[in-house]
């Protein structure tokens, strides 16, 4: 295993923060796989789930059984991960500029618009080289958009990506790009996930679509890429609730990951038997995020992993000041994949976010 420290520019008089990535396996051998976790530096879970990752690979390195360049950032985010406010991480949005941490990465296909391409190098090598020179010349103007472009730089030109995020409350899901339904649906099996919500561009440039994106634009704006296959897997998977954190959820975590890993033959061994799991394939323009009509005490009547119907009564909110009770409904219907866990709400508040099997206008939408 080789150990890099990634150094962002001083925010601050008297300081410099760093991040870290743990290398495993030779560069240019089999596939190059990408894991981070803690974008959003207040979701835990993903972190403690590479802790373990890391353990097996070292394991495997020992043993001489690594087959691809494998790389995991346990710690995406040391800026998100200093934002505590009375005791409690505000890491979801960085508090200098008020935007989310895992938006806004830089747009490789825009930043590559007059790159020339020969149509008689391969395509795949070419495109990475270029991802990788544009992203080296970029400026850094603050500390966030440089490690927005330090994370992306040891990504881009990956075979796969896996961002670890998890929800408020919620069962495991994961957010994929529709080019690369067959193969999400695998890790999805191996990983034991519910439900797949699938998308090539929701909107806001999150890591994840920073990653694999480009591929589709390039692909469409350039001649001598016309036909060229997408070359990134870039996935964000969703690992359950802000407190799904324990040792046996997240080693058993690790281990699936392994064995998926052992899947694509990055680790040598016998390929695993993909697991028999009925995966909901659910497209994201189908999702809904359902807001409080009222403030007060939330309850919930239904809970992730249920499924509702379209209208269909799935929380109440009382006030007990006037003992009003309000219902909250679902619009469309679907698979509730996450809710939310604190059981006070203010008008507007986000409380549970569902995904049906239709497109409808309105749906999808980006969650904050």
């Amino acid at each position: 295993m080789k150990t890099n420290h990634h150094k962002l520019p001083e925010h601050a008089l008297g300081g410099q923060r760093q991040f870290t990535s743990f290398h495993f396996g030779q560069p240019g051998k089999g596939e190059k796989i990408y894991l981070q976790a803690g974008l959003h530096a207040d979701e835990l879970p993903g972190m403690l789930v590479l802790h373990y990752l890391k353990r097996l690979l070292s394991q495997a390195e020992r043993r001489g059984e690594l087959q691809s360049e494998i790389i995991l950032v346990p710690v995406a985010n040391p800026p998100g991960l200093a934002q505590v406010l009375l005791n409690a991480g505000v890491g979801r949005f960085d508090l200098v500029s008020g935007r989310n941490f895992n938006r806004d990465f830089p747009d490789l296909a825009r930043l590559l618009r007059q790159q020339d391409f020969s149509t008689t190098e391969p395509l795949h090598q070419q495109v990475r080289i270029a991802m990788r020179n544009v992203l080296q010349a970029a400026p850094d103007t603050s500390e966030v958009t440089a490690l927005r472009r330090q994370l992306l730089l040891l990504a881009c030109d990956a075979d796969v990506v896996l961002d670890l995020h998890c929800d408020d409350r919620a069962i495991l899901h994961m957010y994929a790009d529709p080019a690369w339904g067959e193969q999400a649906e695998i890790l999805a099996r191996f990983m034991g996930m519910g439900a797949v919500l699938l998308s090539q561009d929701s909107g806001g440039g999150s890591f994840d679509e920073a990653c694999g994106l480009p591929w589709h634009r390039l692909a469409a704006e350039h001649p001598a890429l016309d036909g060229m296959q997408p070359g990134c897997m870039a996935v964000t998977l969703e690992l359950r609730g802000q407190r799904d954190i324990s040792h046996e959820l997240a080693s058993g975590d690790a281990e699936r990951l392994y064995r998926y890993l052992q899947h694509r033959g990055a680790v040598a061994g016998a390929s695993p038997v993909i697991p028999q799991l009925e995966v909901a394939m659910l497209p994201f323009t189908a999702g809904e995020i359902v807001t409080a009509p009222a403030s007060g005490i939330l309850l919930l009547l239904r809970q992730p992993g249920e499924w509702v119907e379209a209208d269909e009564a799935v929380a109440e909110i009382i006030d007990p000041i006037t003992d009003t009770i309000t219902a909250v409904r679902a619009k469309a219907g679907g698979l509730i994949y996450a809710s939310r866990q604190t059981p006070f709400v203010t008008l507007g508040a986000e409380v549970m976010k569902i995904a049906g099997k239709t497109p409808y206008a309105g749906g999808g939408g980006l969650a904050s």
